[in-house]
């Protein structure tokens, strides 16, 4: 018990007291408590040992503690393995250990181990951490990243865990094979960085896969990826290393593969180096059964235990389809068309472990369909058409589905712009699969919508009425009971964003009554068709795009709509920037005489908003730009002074309230603009003066106001409309000059 434990310690009778004896005896309970006193008694046996001036039990100057059976690492392997079979992540509550170099015990013992070794490495020597303590340190550290439990960030996990096996290695390296590594920890250690998806882990795990290609004597870390077998340079070193049977597997290369296809950014130095990854996978496979006159290397590829196969490297189905995805995500989907052929090939060959599936094909459609490149849709149609004819050569596994055929649907979505016949390819497509028996070849909403999208890429009036025909489709499918094709607010808001640009006379008109549309069947309780911002947003840019007069009313009366809706407790309707921002440009392109009064009004309500916290309603720059260009339109008398006064209450809310509204070279221009359209009469001075402010502001280091052509056409349009006498307008003359 812990009382007696205690008494034990504290005898001082006792010539020596029997400290591992006590730690064996806790460790045997395998619980956290019990773990816990065992660090403790391991701590106080150490602590003593140094301990040369004063005994803090004993409160009296003695002379250092000696004993005949000091700690050692056996002993400090006890603890750490009581605390690994303790199933205790942490440290238990109200507990502080002594040290704190983790908050997982068993990694925090090693850490200190290492700590006391390394402050004196000679007389340490007893408690250099071994093979052991790394195994059961991120063992533990493993088992918690599974777990899930504790308060640590799992995101350190794996680069502790890495931090651990560097450690081993080196001491591995230095000499002491005690702390040779084995396969179970790479693995360990590379499950461990998968887990944590940190950013940076996977070149961390690089690391990994390159020590162990190294370690066993394989190829060199450093020249591996251009196919050259590793020679060792010293007899001494490979006779060293001749046991540490480390050969990654093929689910080592994978676990690479696979972190660097979910790495936030995927380039074309990532796509190399997981390509030259599988090629040395082959090369490694290809050594292997053509035999090595390497006898050392021959011996390393053992028999691996409990498998009865020699260690495999052999790139399987799921290194290629990751690879495919790597290309698909750097942007190079001919590498990975090309991986797919290479697939088709081996297969052919009669290595059925690489047939491509239909994860493989619809990767390669997905990454057509994202490169947006001219023949995108040409390729995908490809793609789709040799999984038609496998099928109907008798693979039915690889026969196109629906994700398949909407991936399709999305690379003609890319192309429509440049190829006019994608959309009726898409229509196409969408009639096939209407007409399929197989109800997994049925078009679903996600189908329809991808259709949609293709046609607003196209634009024009066709695209109008077939957004409006789709969504026809989609109410009619649905009530005939084909439940996948259930209408969503996304399917509406993609009708309306292709309505709203198709550029014809009447797509206000059309998209508000799309518009209507949904907030009828919202309010007969399809919930699932509740307008968002976007829908009222993309509504209102129709308005704008349209040049009516009453557009700014109209639009005006949409946003007070989106307030309405939120006061009564619609969620997704809040009105933001773009709302805001789009409603003052109908105002601007209406041409109203209000439209500078009402655009003025509704900035005013923004920086309201914004002052008072609501962020999603901070007024920007374009803002700003678009409520001086409705005072311009206005025509009013002052619409100058008023454009004016916003600039100069732009500048003063950038150094006093928000930085993000300072004006730019575009405000000034348009302030320019607003001088050339108005009646002044000294046009060219209050230009000069206006043009010699932003010369001022970007010389004094502000880069967003650098005058452009646009600026200087704008200053020499205003001088050239200067009214006045001869003298006067030579004068302007001489202005313009002047500012070349």
């Amino acid at each position: 018990s812990t009382k007696t434990t205690t008494s034990l310690l504290d005898c001082r009778n006792l010539l020596e007291v029997p400290y591992k004896s006590i730690i064996s005896t806790l460790c045997k309970r395998r619980t956290g408590h019990a773990a816990a006193t065992a660090e403790q008694v391991l701590h106080r046996f150490e602590t003593r040992l140094s301990s040369s001036s004063r005994n803090k039990y004993d409160n009296v100057n003695i002379a250092p503690y000696l004993h005949s059976n000091p700690p050692t690492v056996p002993t400090y392997n006890n603890v750490i393995s009581c605390w690994f079979y303790s199933n205790s992540d942490n440290y238990p509550r109200h507990y502080e250990p002594n040290y704190f170099h983790d908050t997982n015990p068993a990694s925090n013992i090693l850490y200190q181990m290492l700590h006391l070794y390394n402050l004196d490495p000679e007389n340490m020597e007893r408690i250099r951490p071994d093979y052991g303590s790394f195994n059961m340190a991120i063992a533990s550290l493993s088992e918690l990243q599974k777990n899930g439990n504790g308060f640590r960030s799992h995101q350190a996990i794996g680069k502790t865990c890495f931090d651990h096996l560097s450690t081993m290695i080196q001491f591995y390296k230095d000499g002491y094979e005690d702390c040779a590594p084995d396969y179970k920890i790479f693995l360990k250690v590379l499950n461990a960085l998968e887990l944590d998806r940190r950013r940076g882990n996977w070149s961390l795990a690089r690391k990994v896969l390159e020590e162990m290609l190294h370690l066993s004597g394989t190829v060199d870390s450093n020249v591996y990826w251009t196919e050259t077998m590793h020679q060792d340079a010293s007899e001494k070193r490979d006779n060293k290393w001749k046991n540490v049977n480390v050969f990654p597997r093929t689910k080592d290369f994978n676990i690479i593969l696979a972190m660097i296809a979910n790495a936030d950014v995927v380039d074309q130095e990532k796509l190399d180096y997981a390509t030259n990854l599988v090629d040395l996978m082959e090369h490694l496979v290809k050594k292997e059964r053509s035999g090595y006159d390497n006898e050392s290397f021959s011996n390393r590829i053992v028999q691996f235990e409990g498998h009865g196969n020699s260690y495999n490297c052999k790139p399987d189905i799921f290194t290629y389809n990751t690879l495919i995805s790597i290309a698909a995500n750097a942007g190079r989907p001919e590498v990975a068309e090309e991986t797919l052929k290479k697939m088709a090939k081996k297969s052919a060959a009669g290595d059925f472990s690489v047939k491509p599936d239909k994860t493989t094909f619809n990767t390669v459609i997905s990454a057509w369909a994202r490169s947006k490149t001219h023949s995108s849709g040409d390729k995908a149609a490809g793609v789709i058409h040799l999984m038609q004819k496998m099928a109907d050569e008798g693979d039915e596994s690889v026969r196109p589905d629906r994700i398949s055929l909407t991936s399709v649907m999305n690379s003609l979505i890319s192309s429509a712009k440049r190829s006019r016949n994608a959309p009726l390819q898409a229509e196409d497509i969408i009639q096939r699969m209407e007409q399929s028996k197989d109800s997994h070849l049925q078009p679903d909403t996600v189908t329809y919508t991808s259709l949609i999208k293709c046609w607003g890429q196209k634009g024009g009036l066709k695209a109008a009425e077939r957004a409006e025909k789709i969504i026809d489709t989609l109410h009619k499918r649905y009530d005939d009971g084909y439940i996948e094709c259930k209408p969503d607010s996304y399917a509406y808001n993609v009708a309306l964003d292709t309505i709203a640009k198709s550029g014809v006379g009447d797509a206000a008109e059309r998209a508000e009554a799309v518009l209507n549309r949904m907030k009828n069947l919202f309010n007969s309780g399809k919930t699932d068709l509740a307008p968002t911002t976007e829908s009222f947003a993309t509504v209102m840019n129709a308005l704008a795009r349209s040049g009516n007069p009453e557009s700014g009313v109209k639009a005006e009366e949409l946003l007070q709509t989106m307030h309405n809706l939120q006061n009564e407790g619609i969620s997704n309707v809040e009105p933001n920037t773009i709302a805001y921002t789009t409603c003052i440009m109908a105002w601007r392109n209406s041409g109203h005489k209000d439209a500078g009064k009402r655009a003025s009004f509704l900035l005013k309500k923004m920086e309201e908003y914004y002052d008072e916290g609501l962020h999603d309603l901070r007024p920007n720059v374009i803002t700003y730009t678009n409520v001086m260009e409705a005072w311009i339109s206005s025509g009013q008398h002052d619409s100058f002074e008023r454009v004016k006064a916003i600039l100069d209450h732009m500048i003063h809310r950038s150094k006093t309230v928000d930085s993000e509204c300072a004006p730019t070279t575009i405000c000034f221009n348009v302030a320019l603009k607003a001088i050339r359209l108005s009646s002044e009469p000294m046009k060219d001075q209050k230009a000069q003066i206006l043009f010699d402010r932003m010369k001022e502001m970007h010389e004094s280091g502000d880069v967003k106001v650098k005058p452009s052509i646009q600026t200087y056409n704008a200053f020499f349009s205003a001088c050239a409309l200067t009214e006045g006498s001869p003298e006067r307008r030579r004068a302007a003359f001489s202005i313009a000059i002047k500012a070349l």
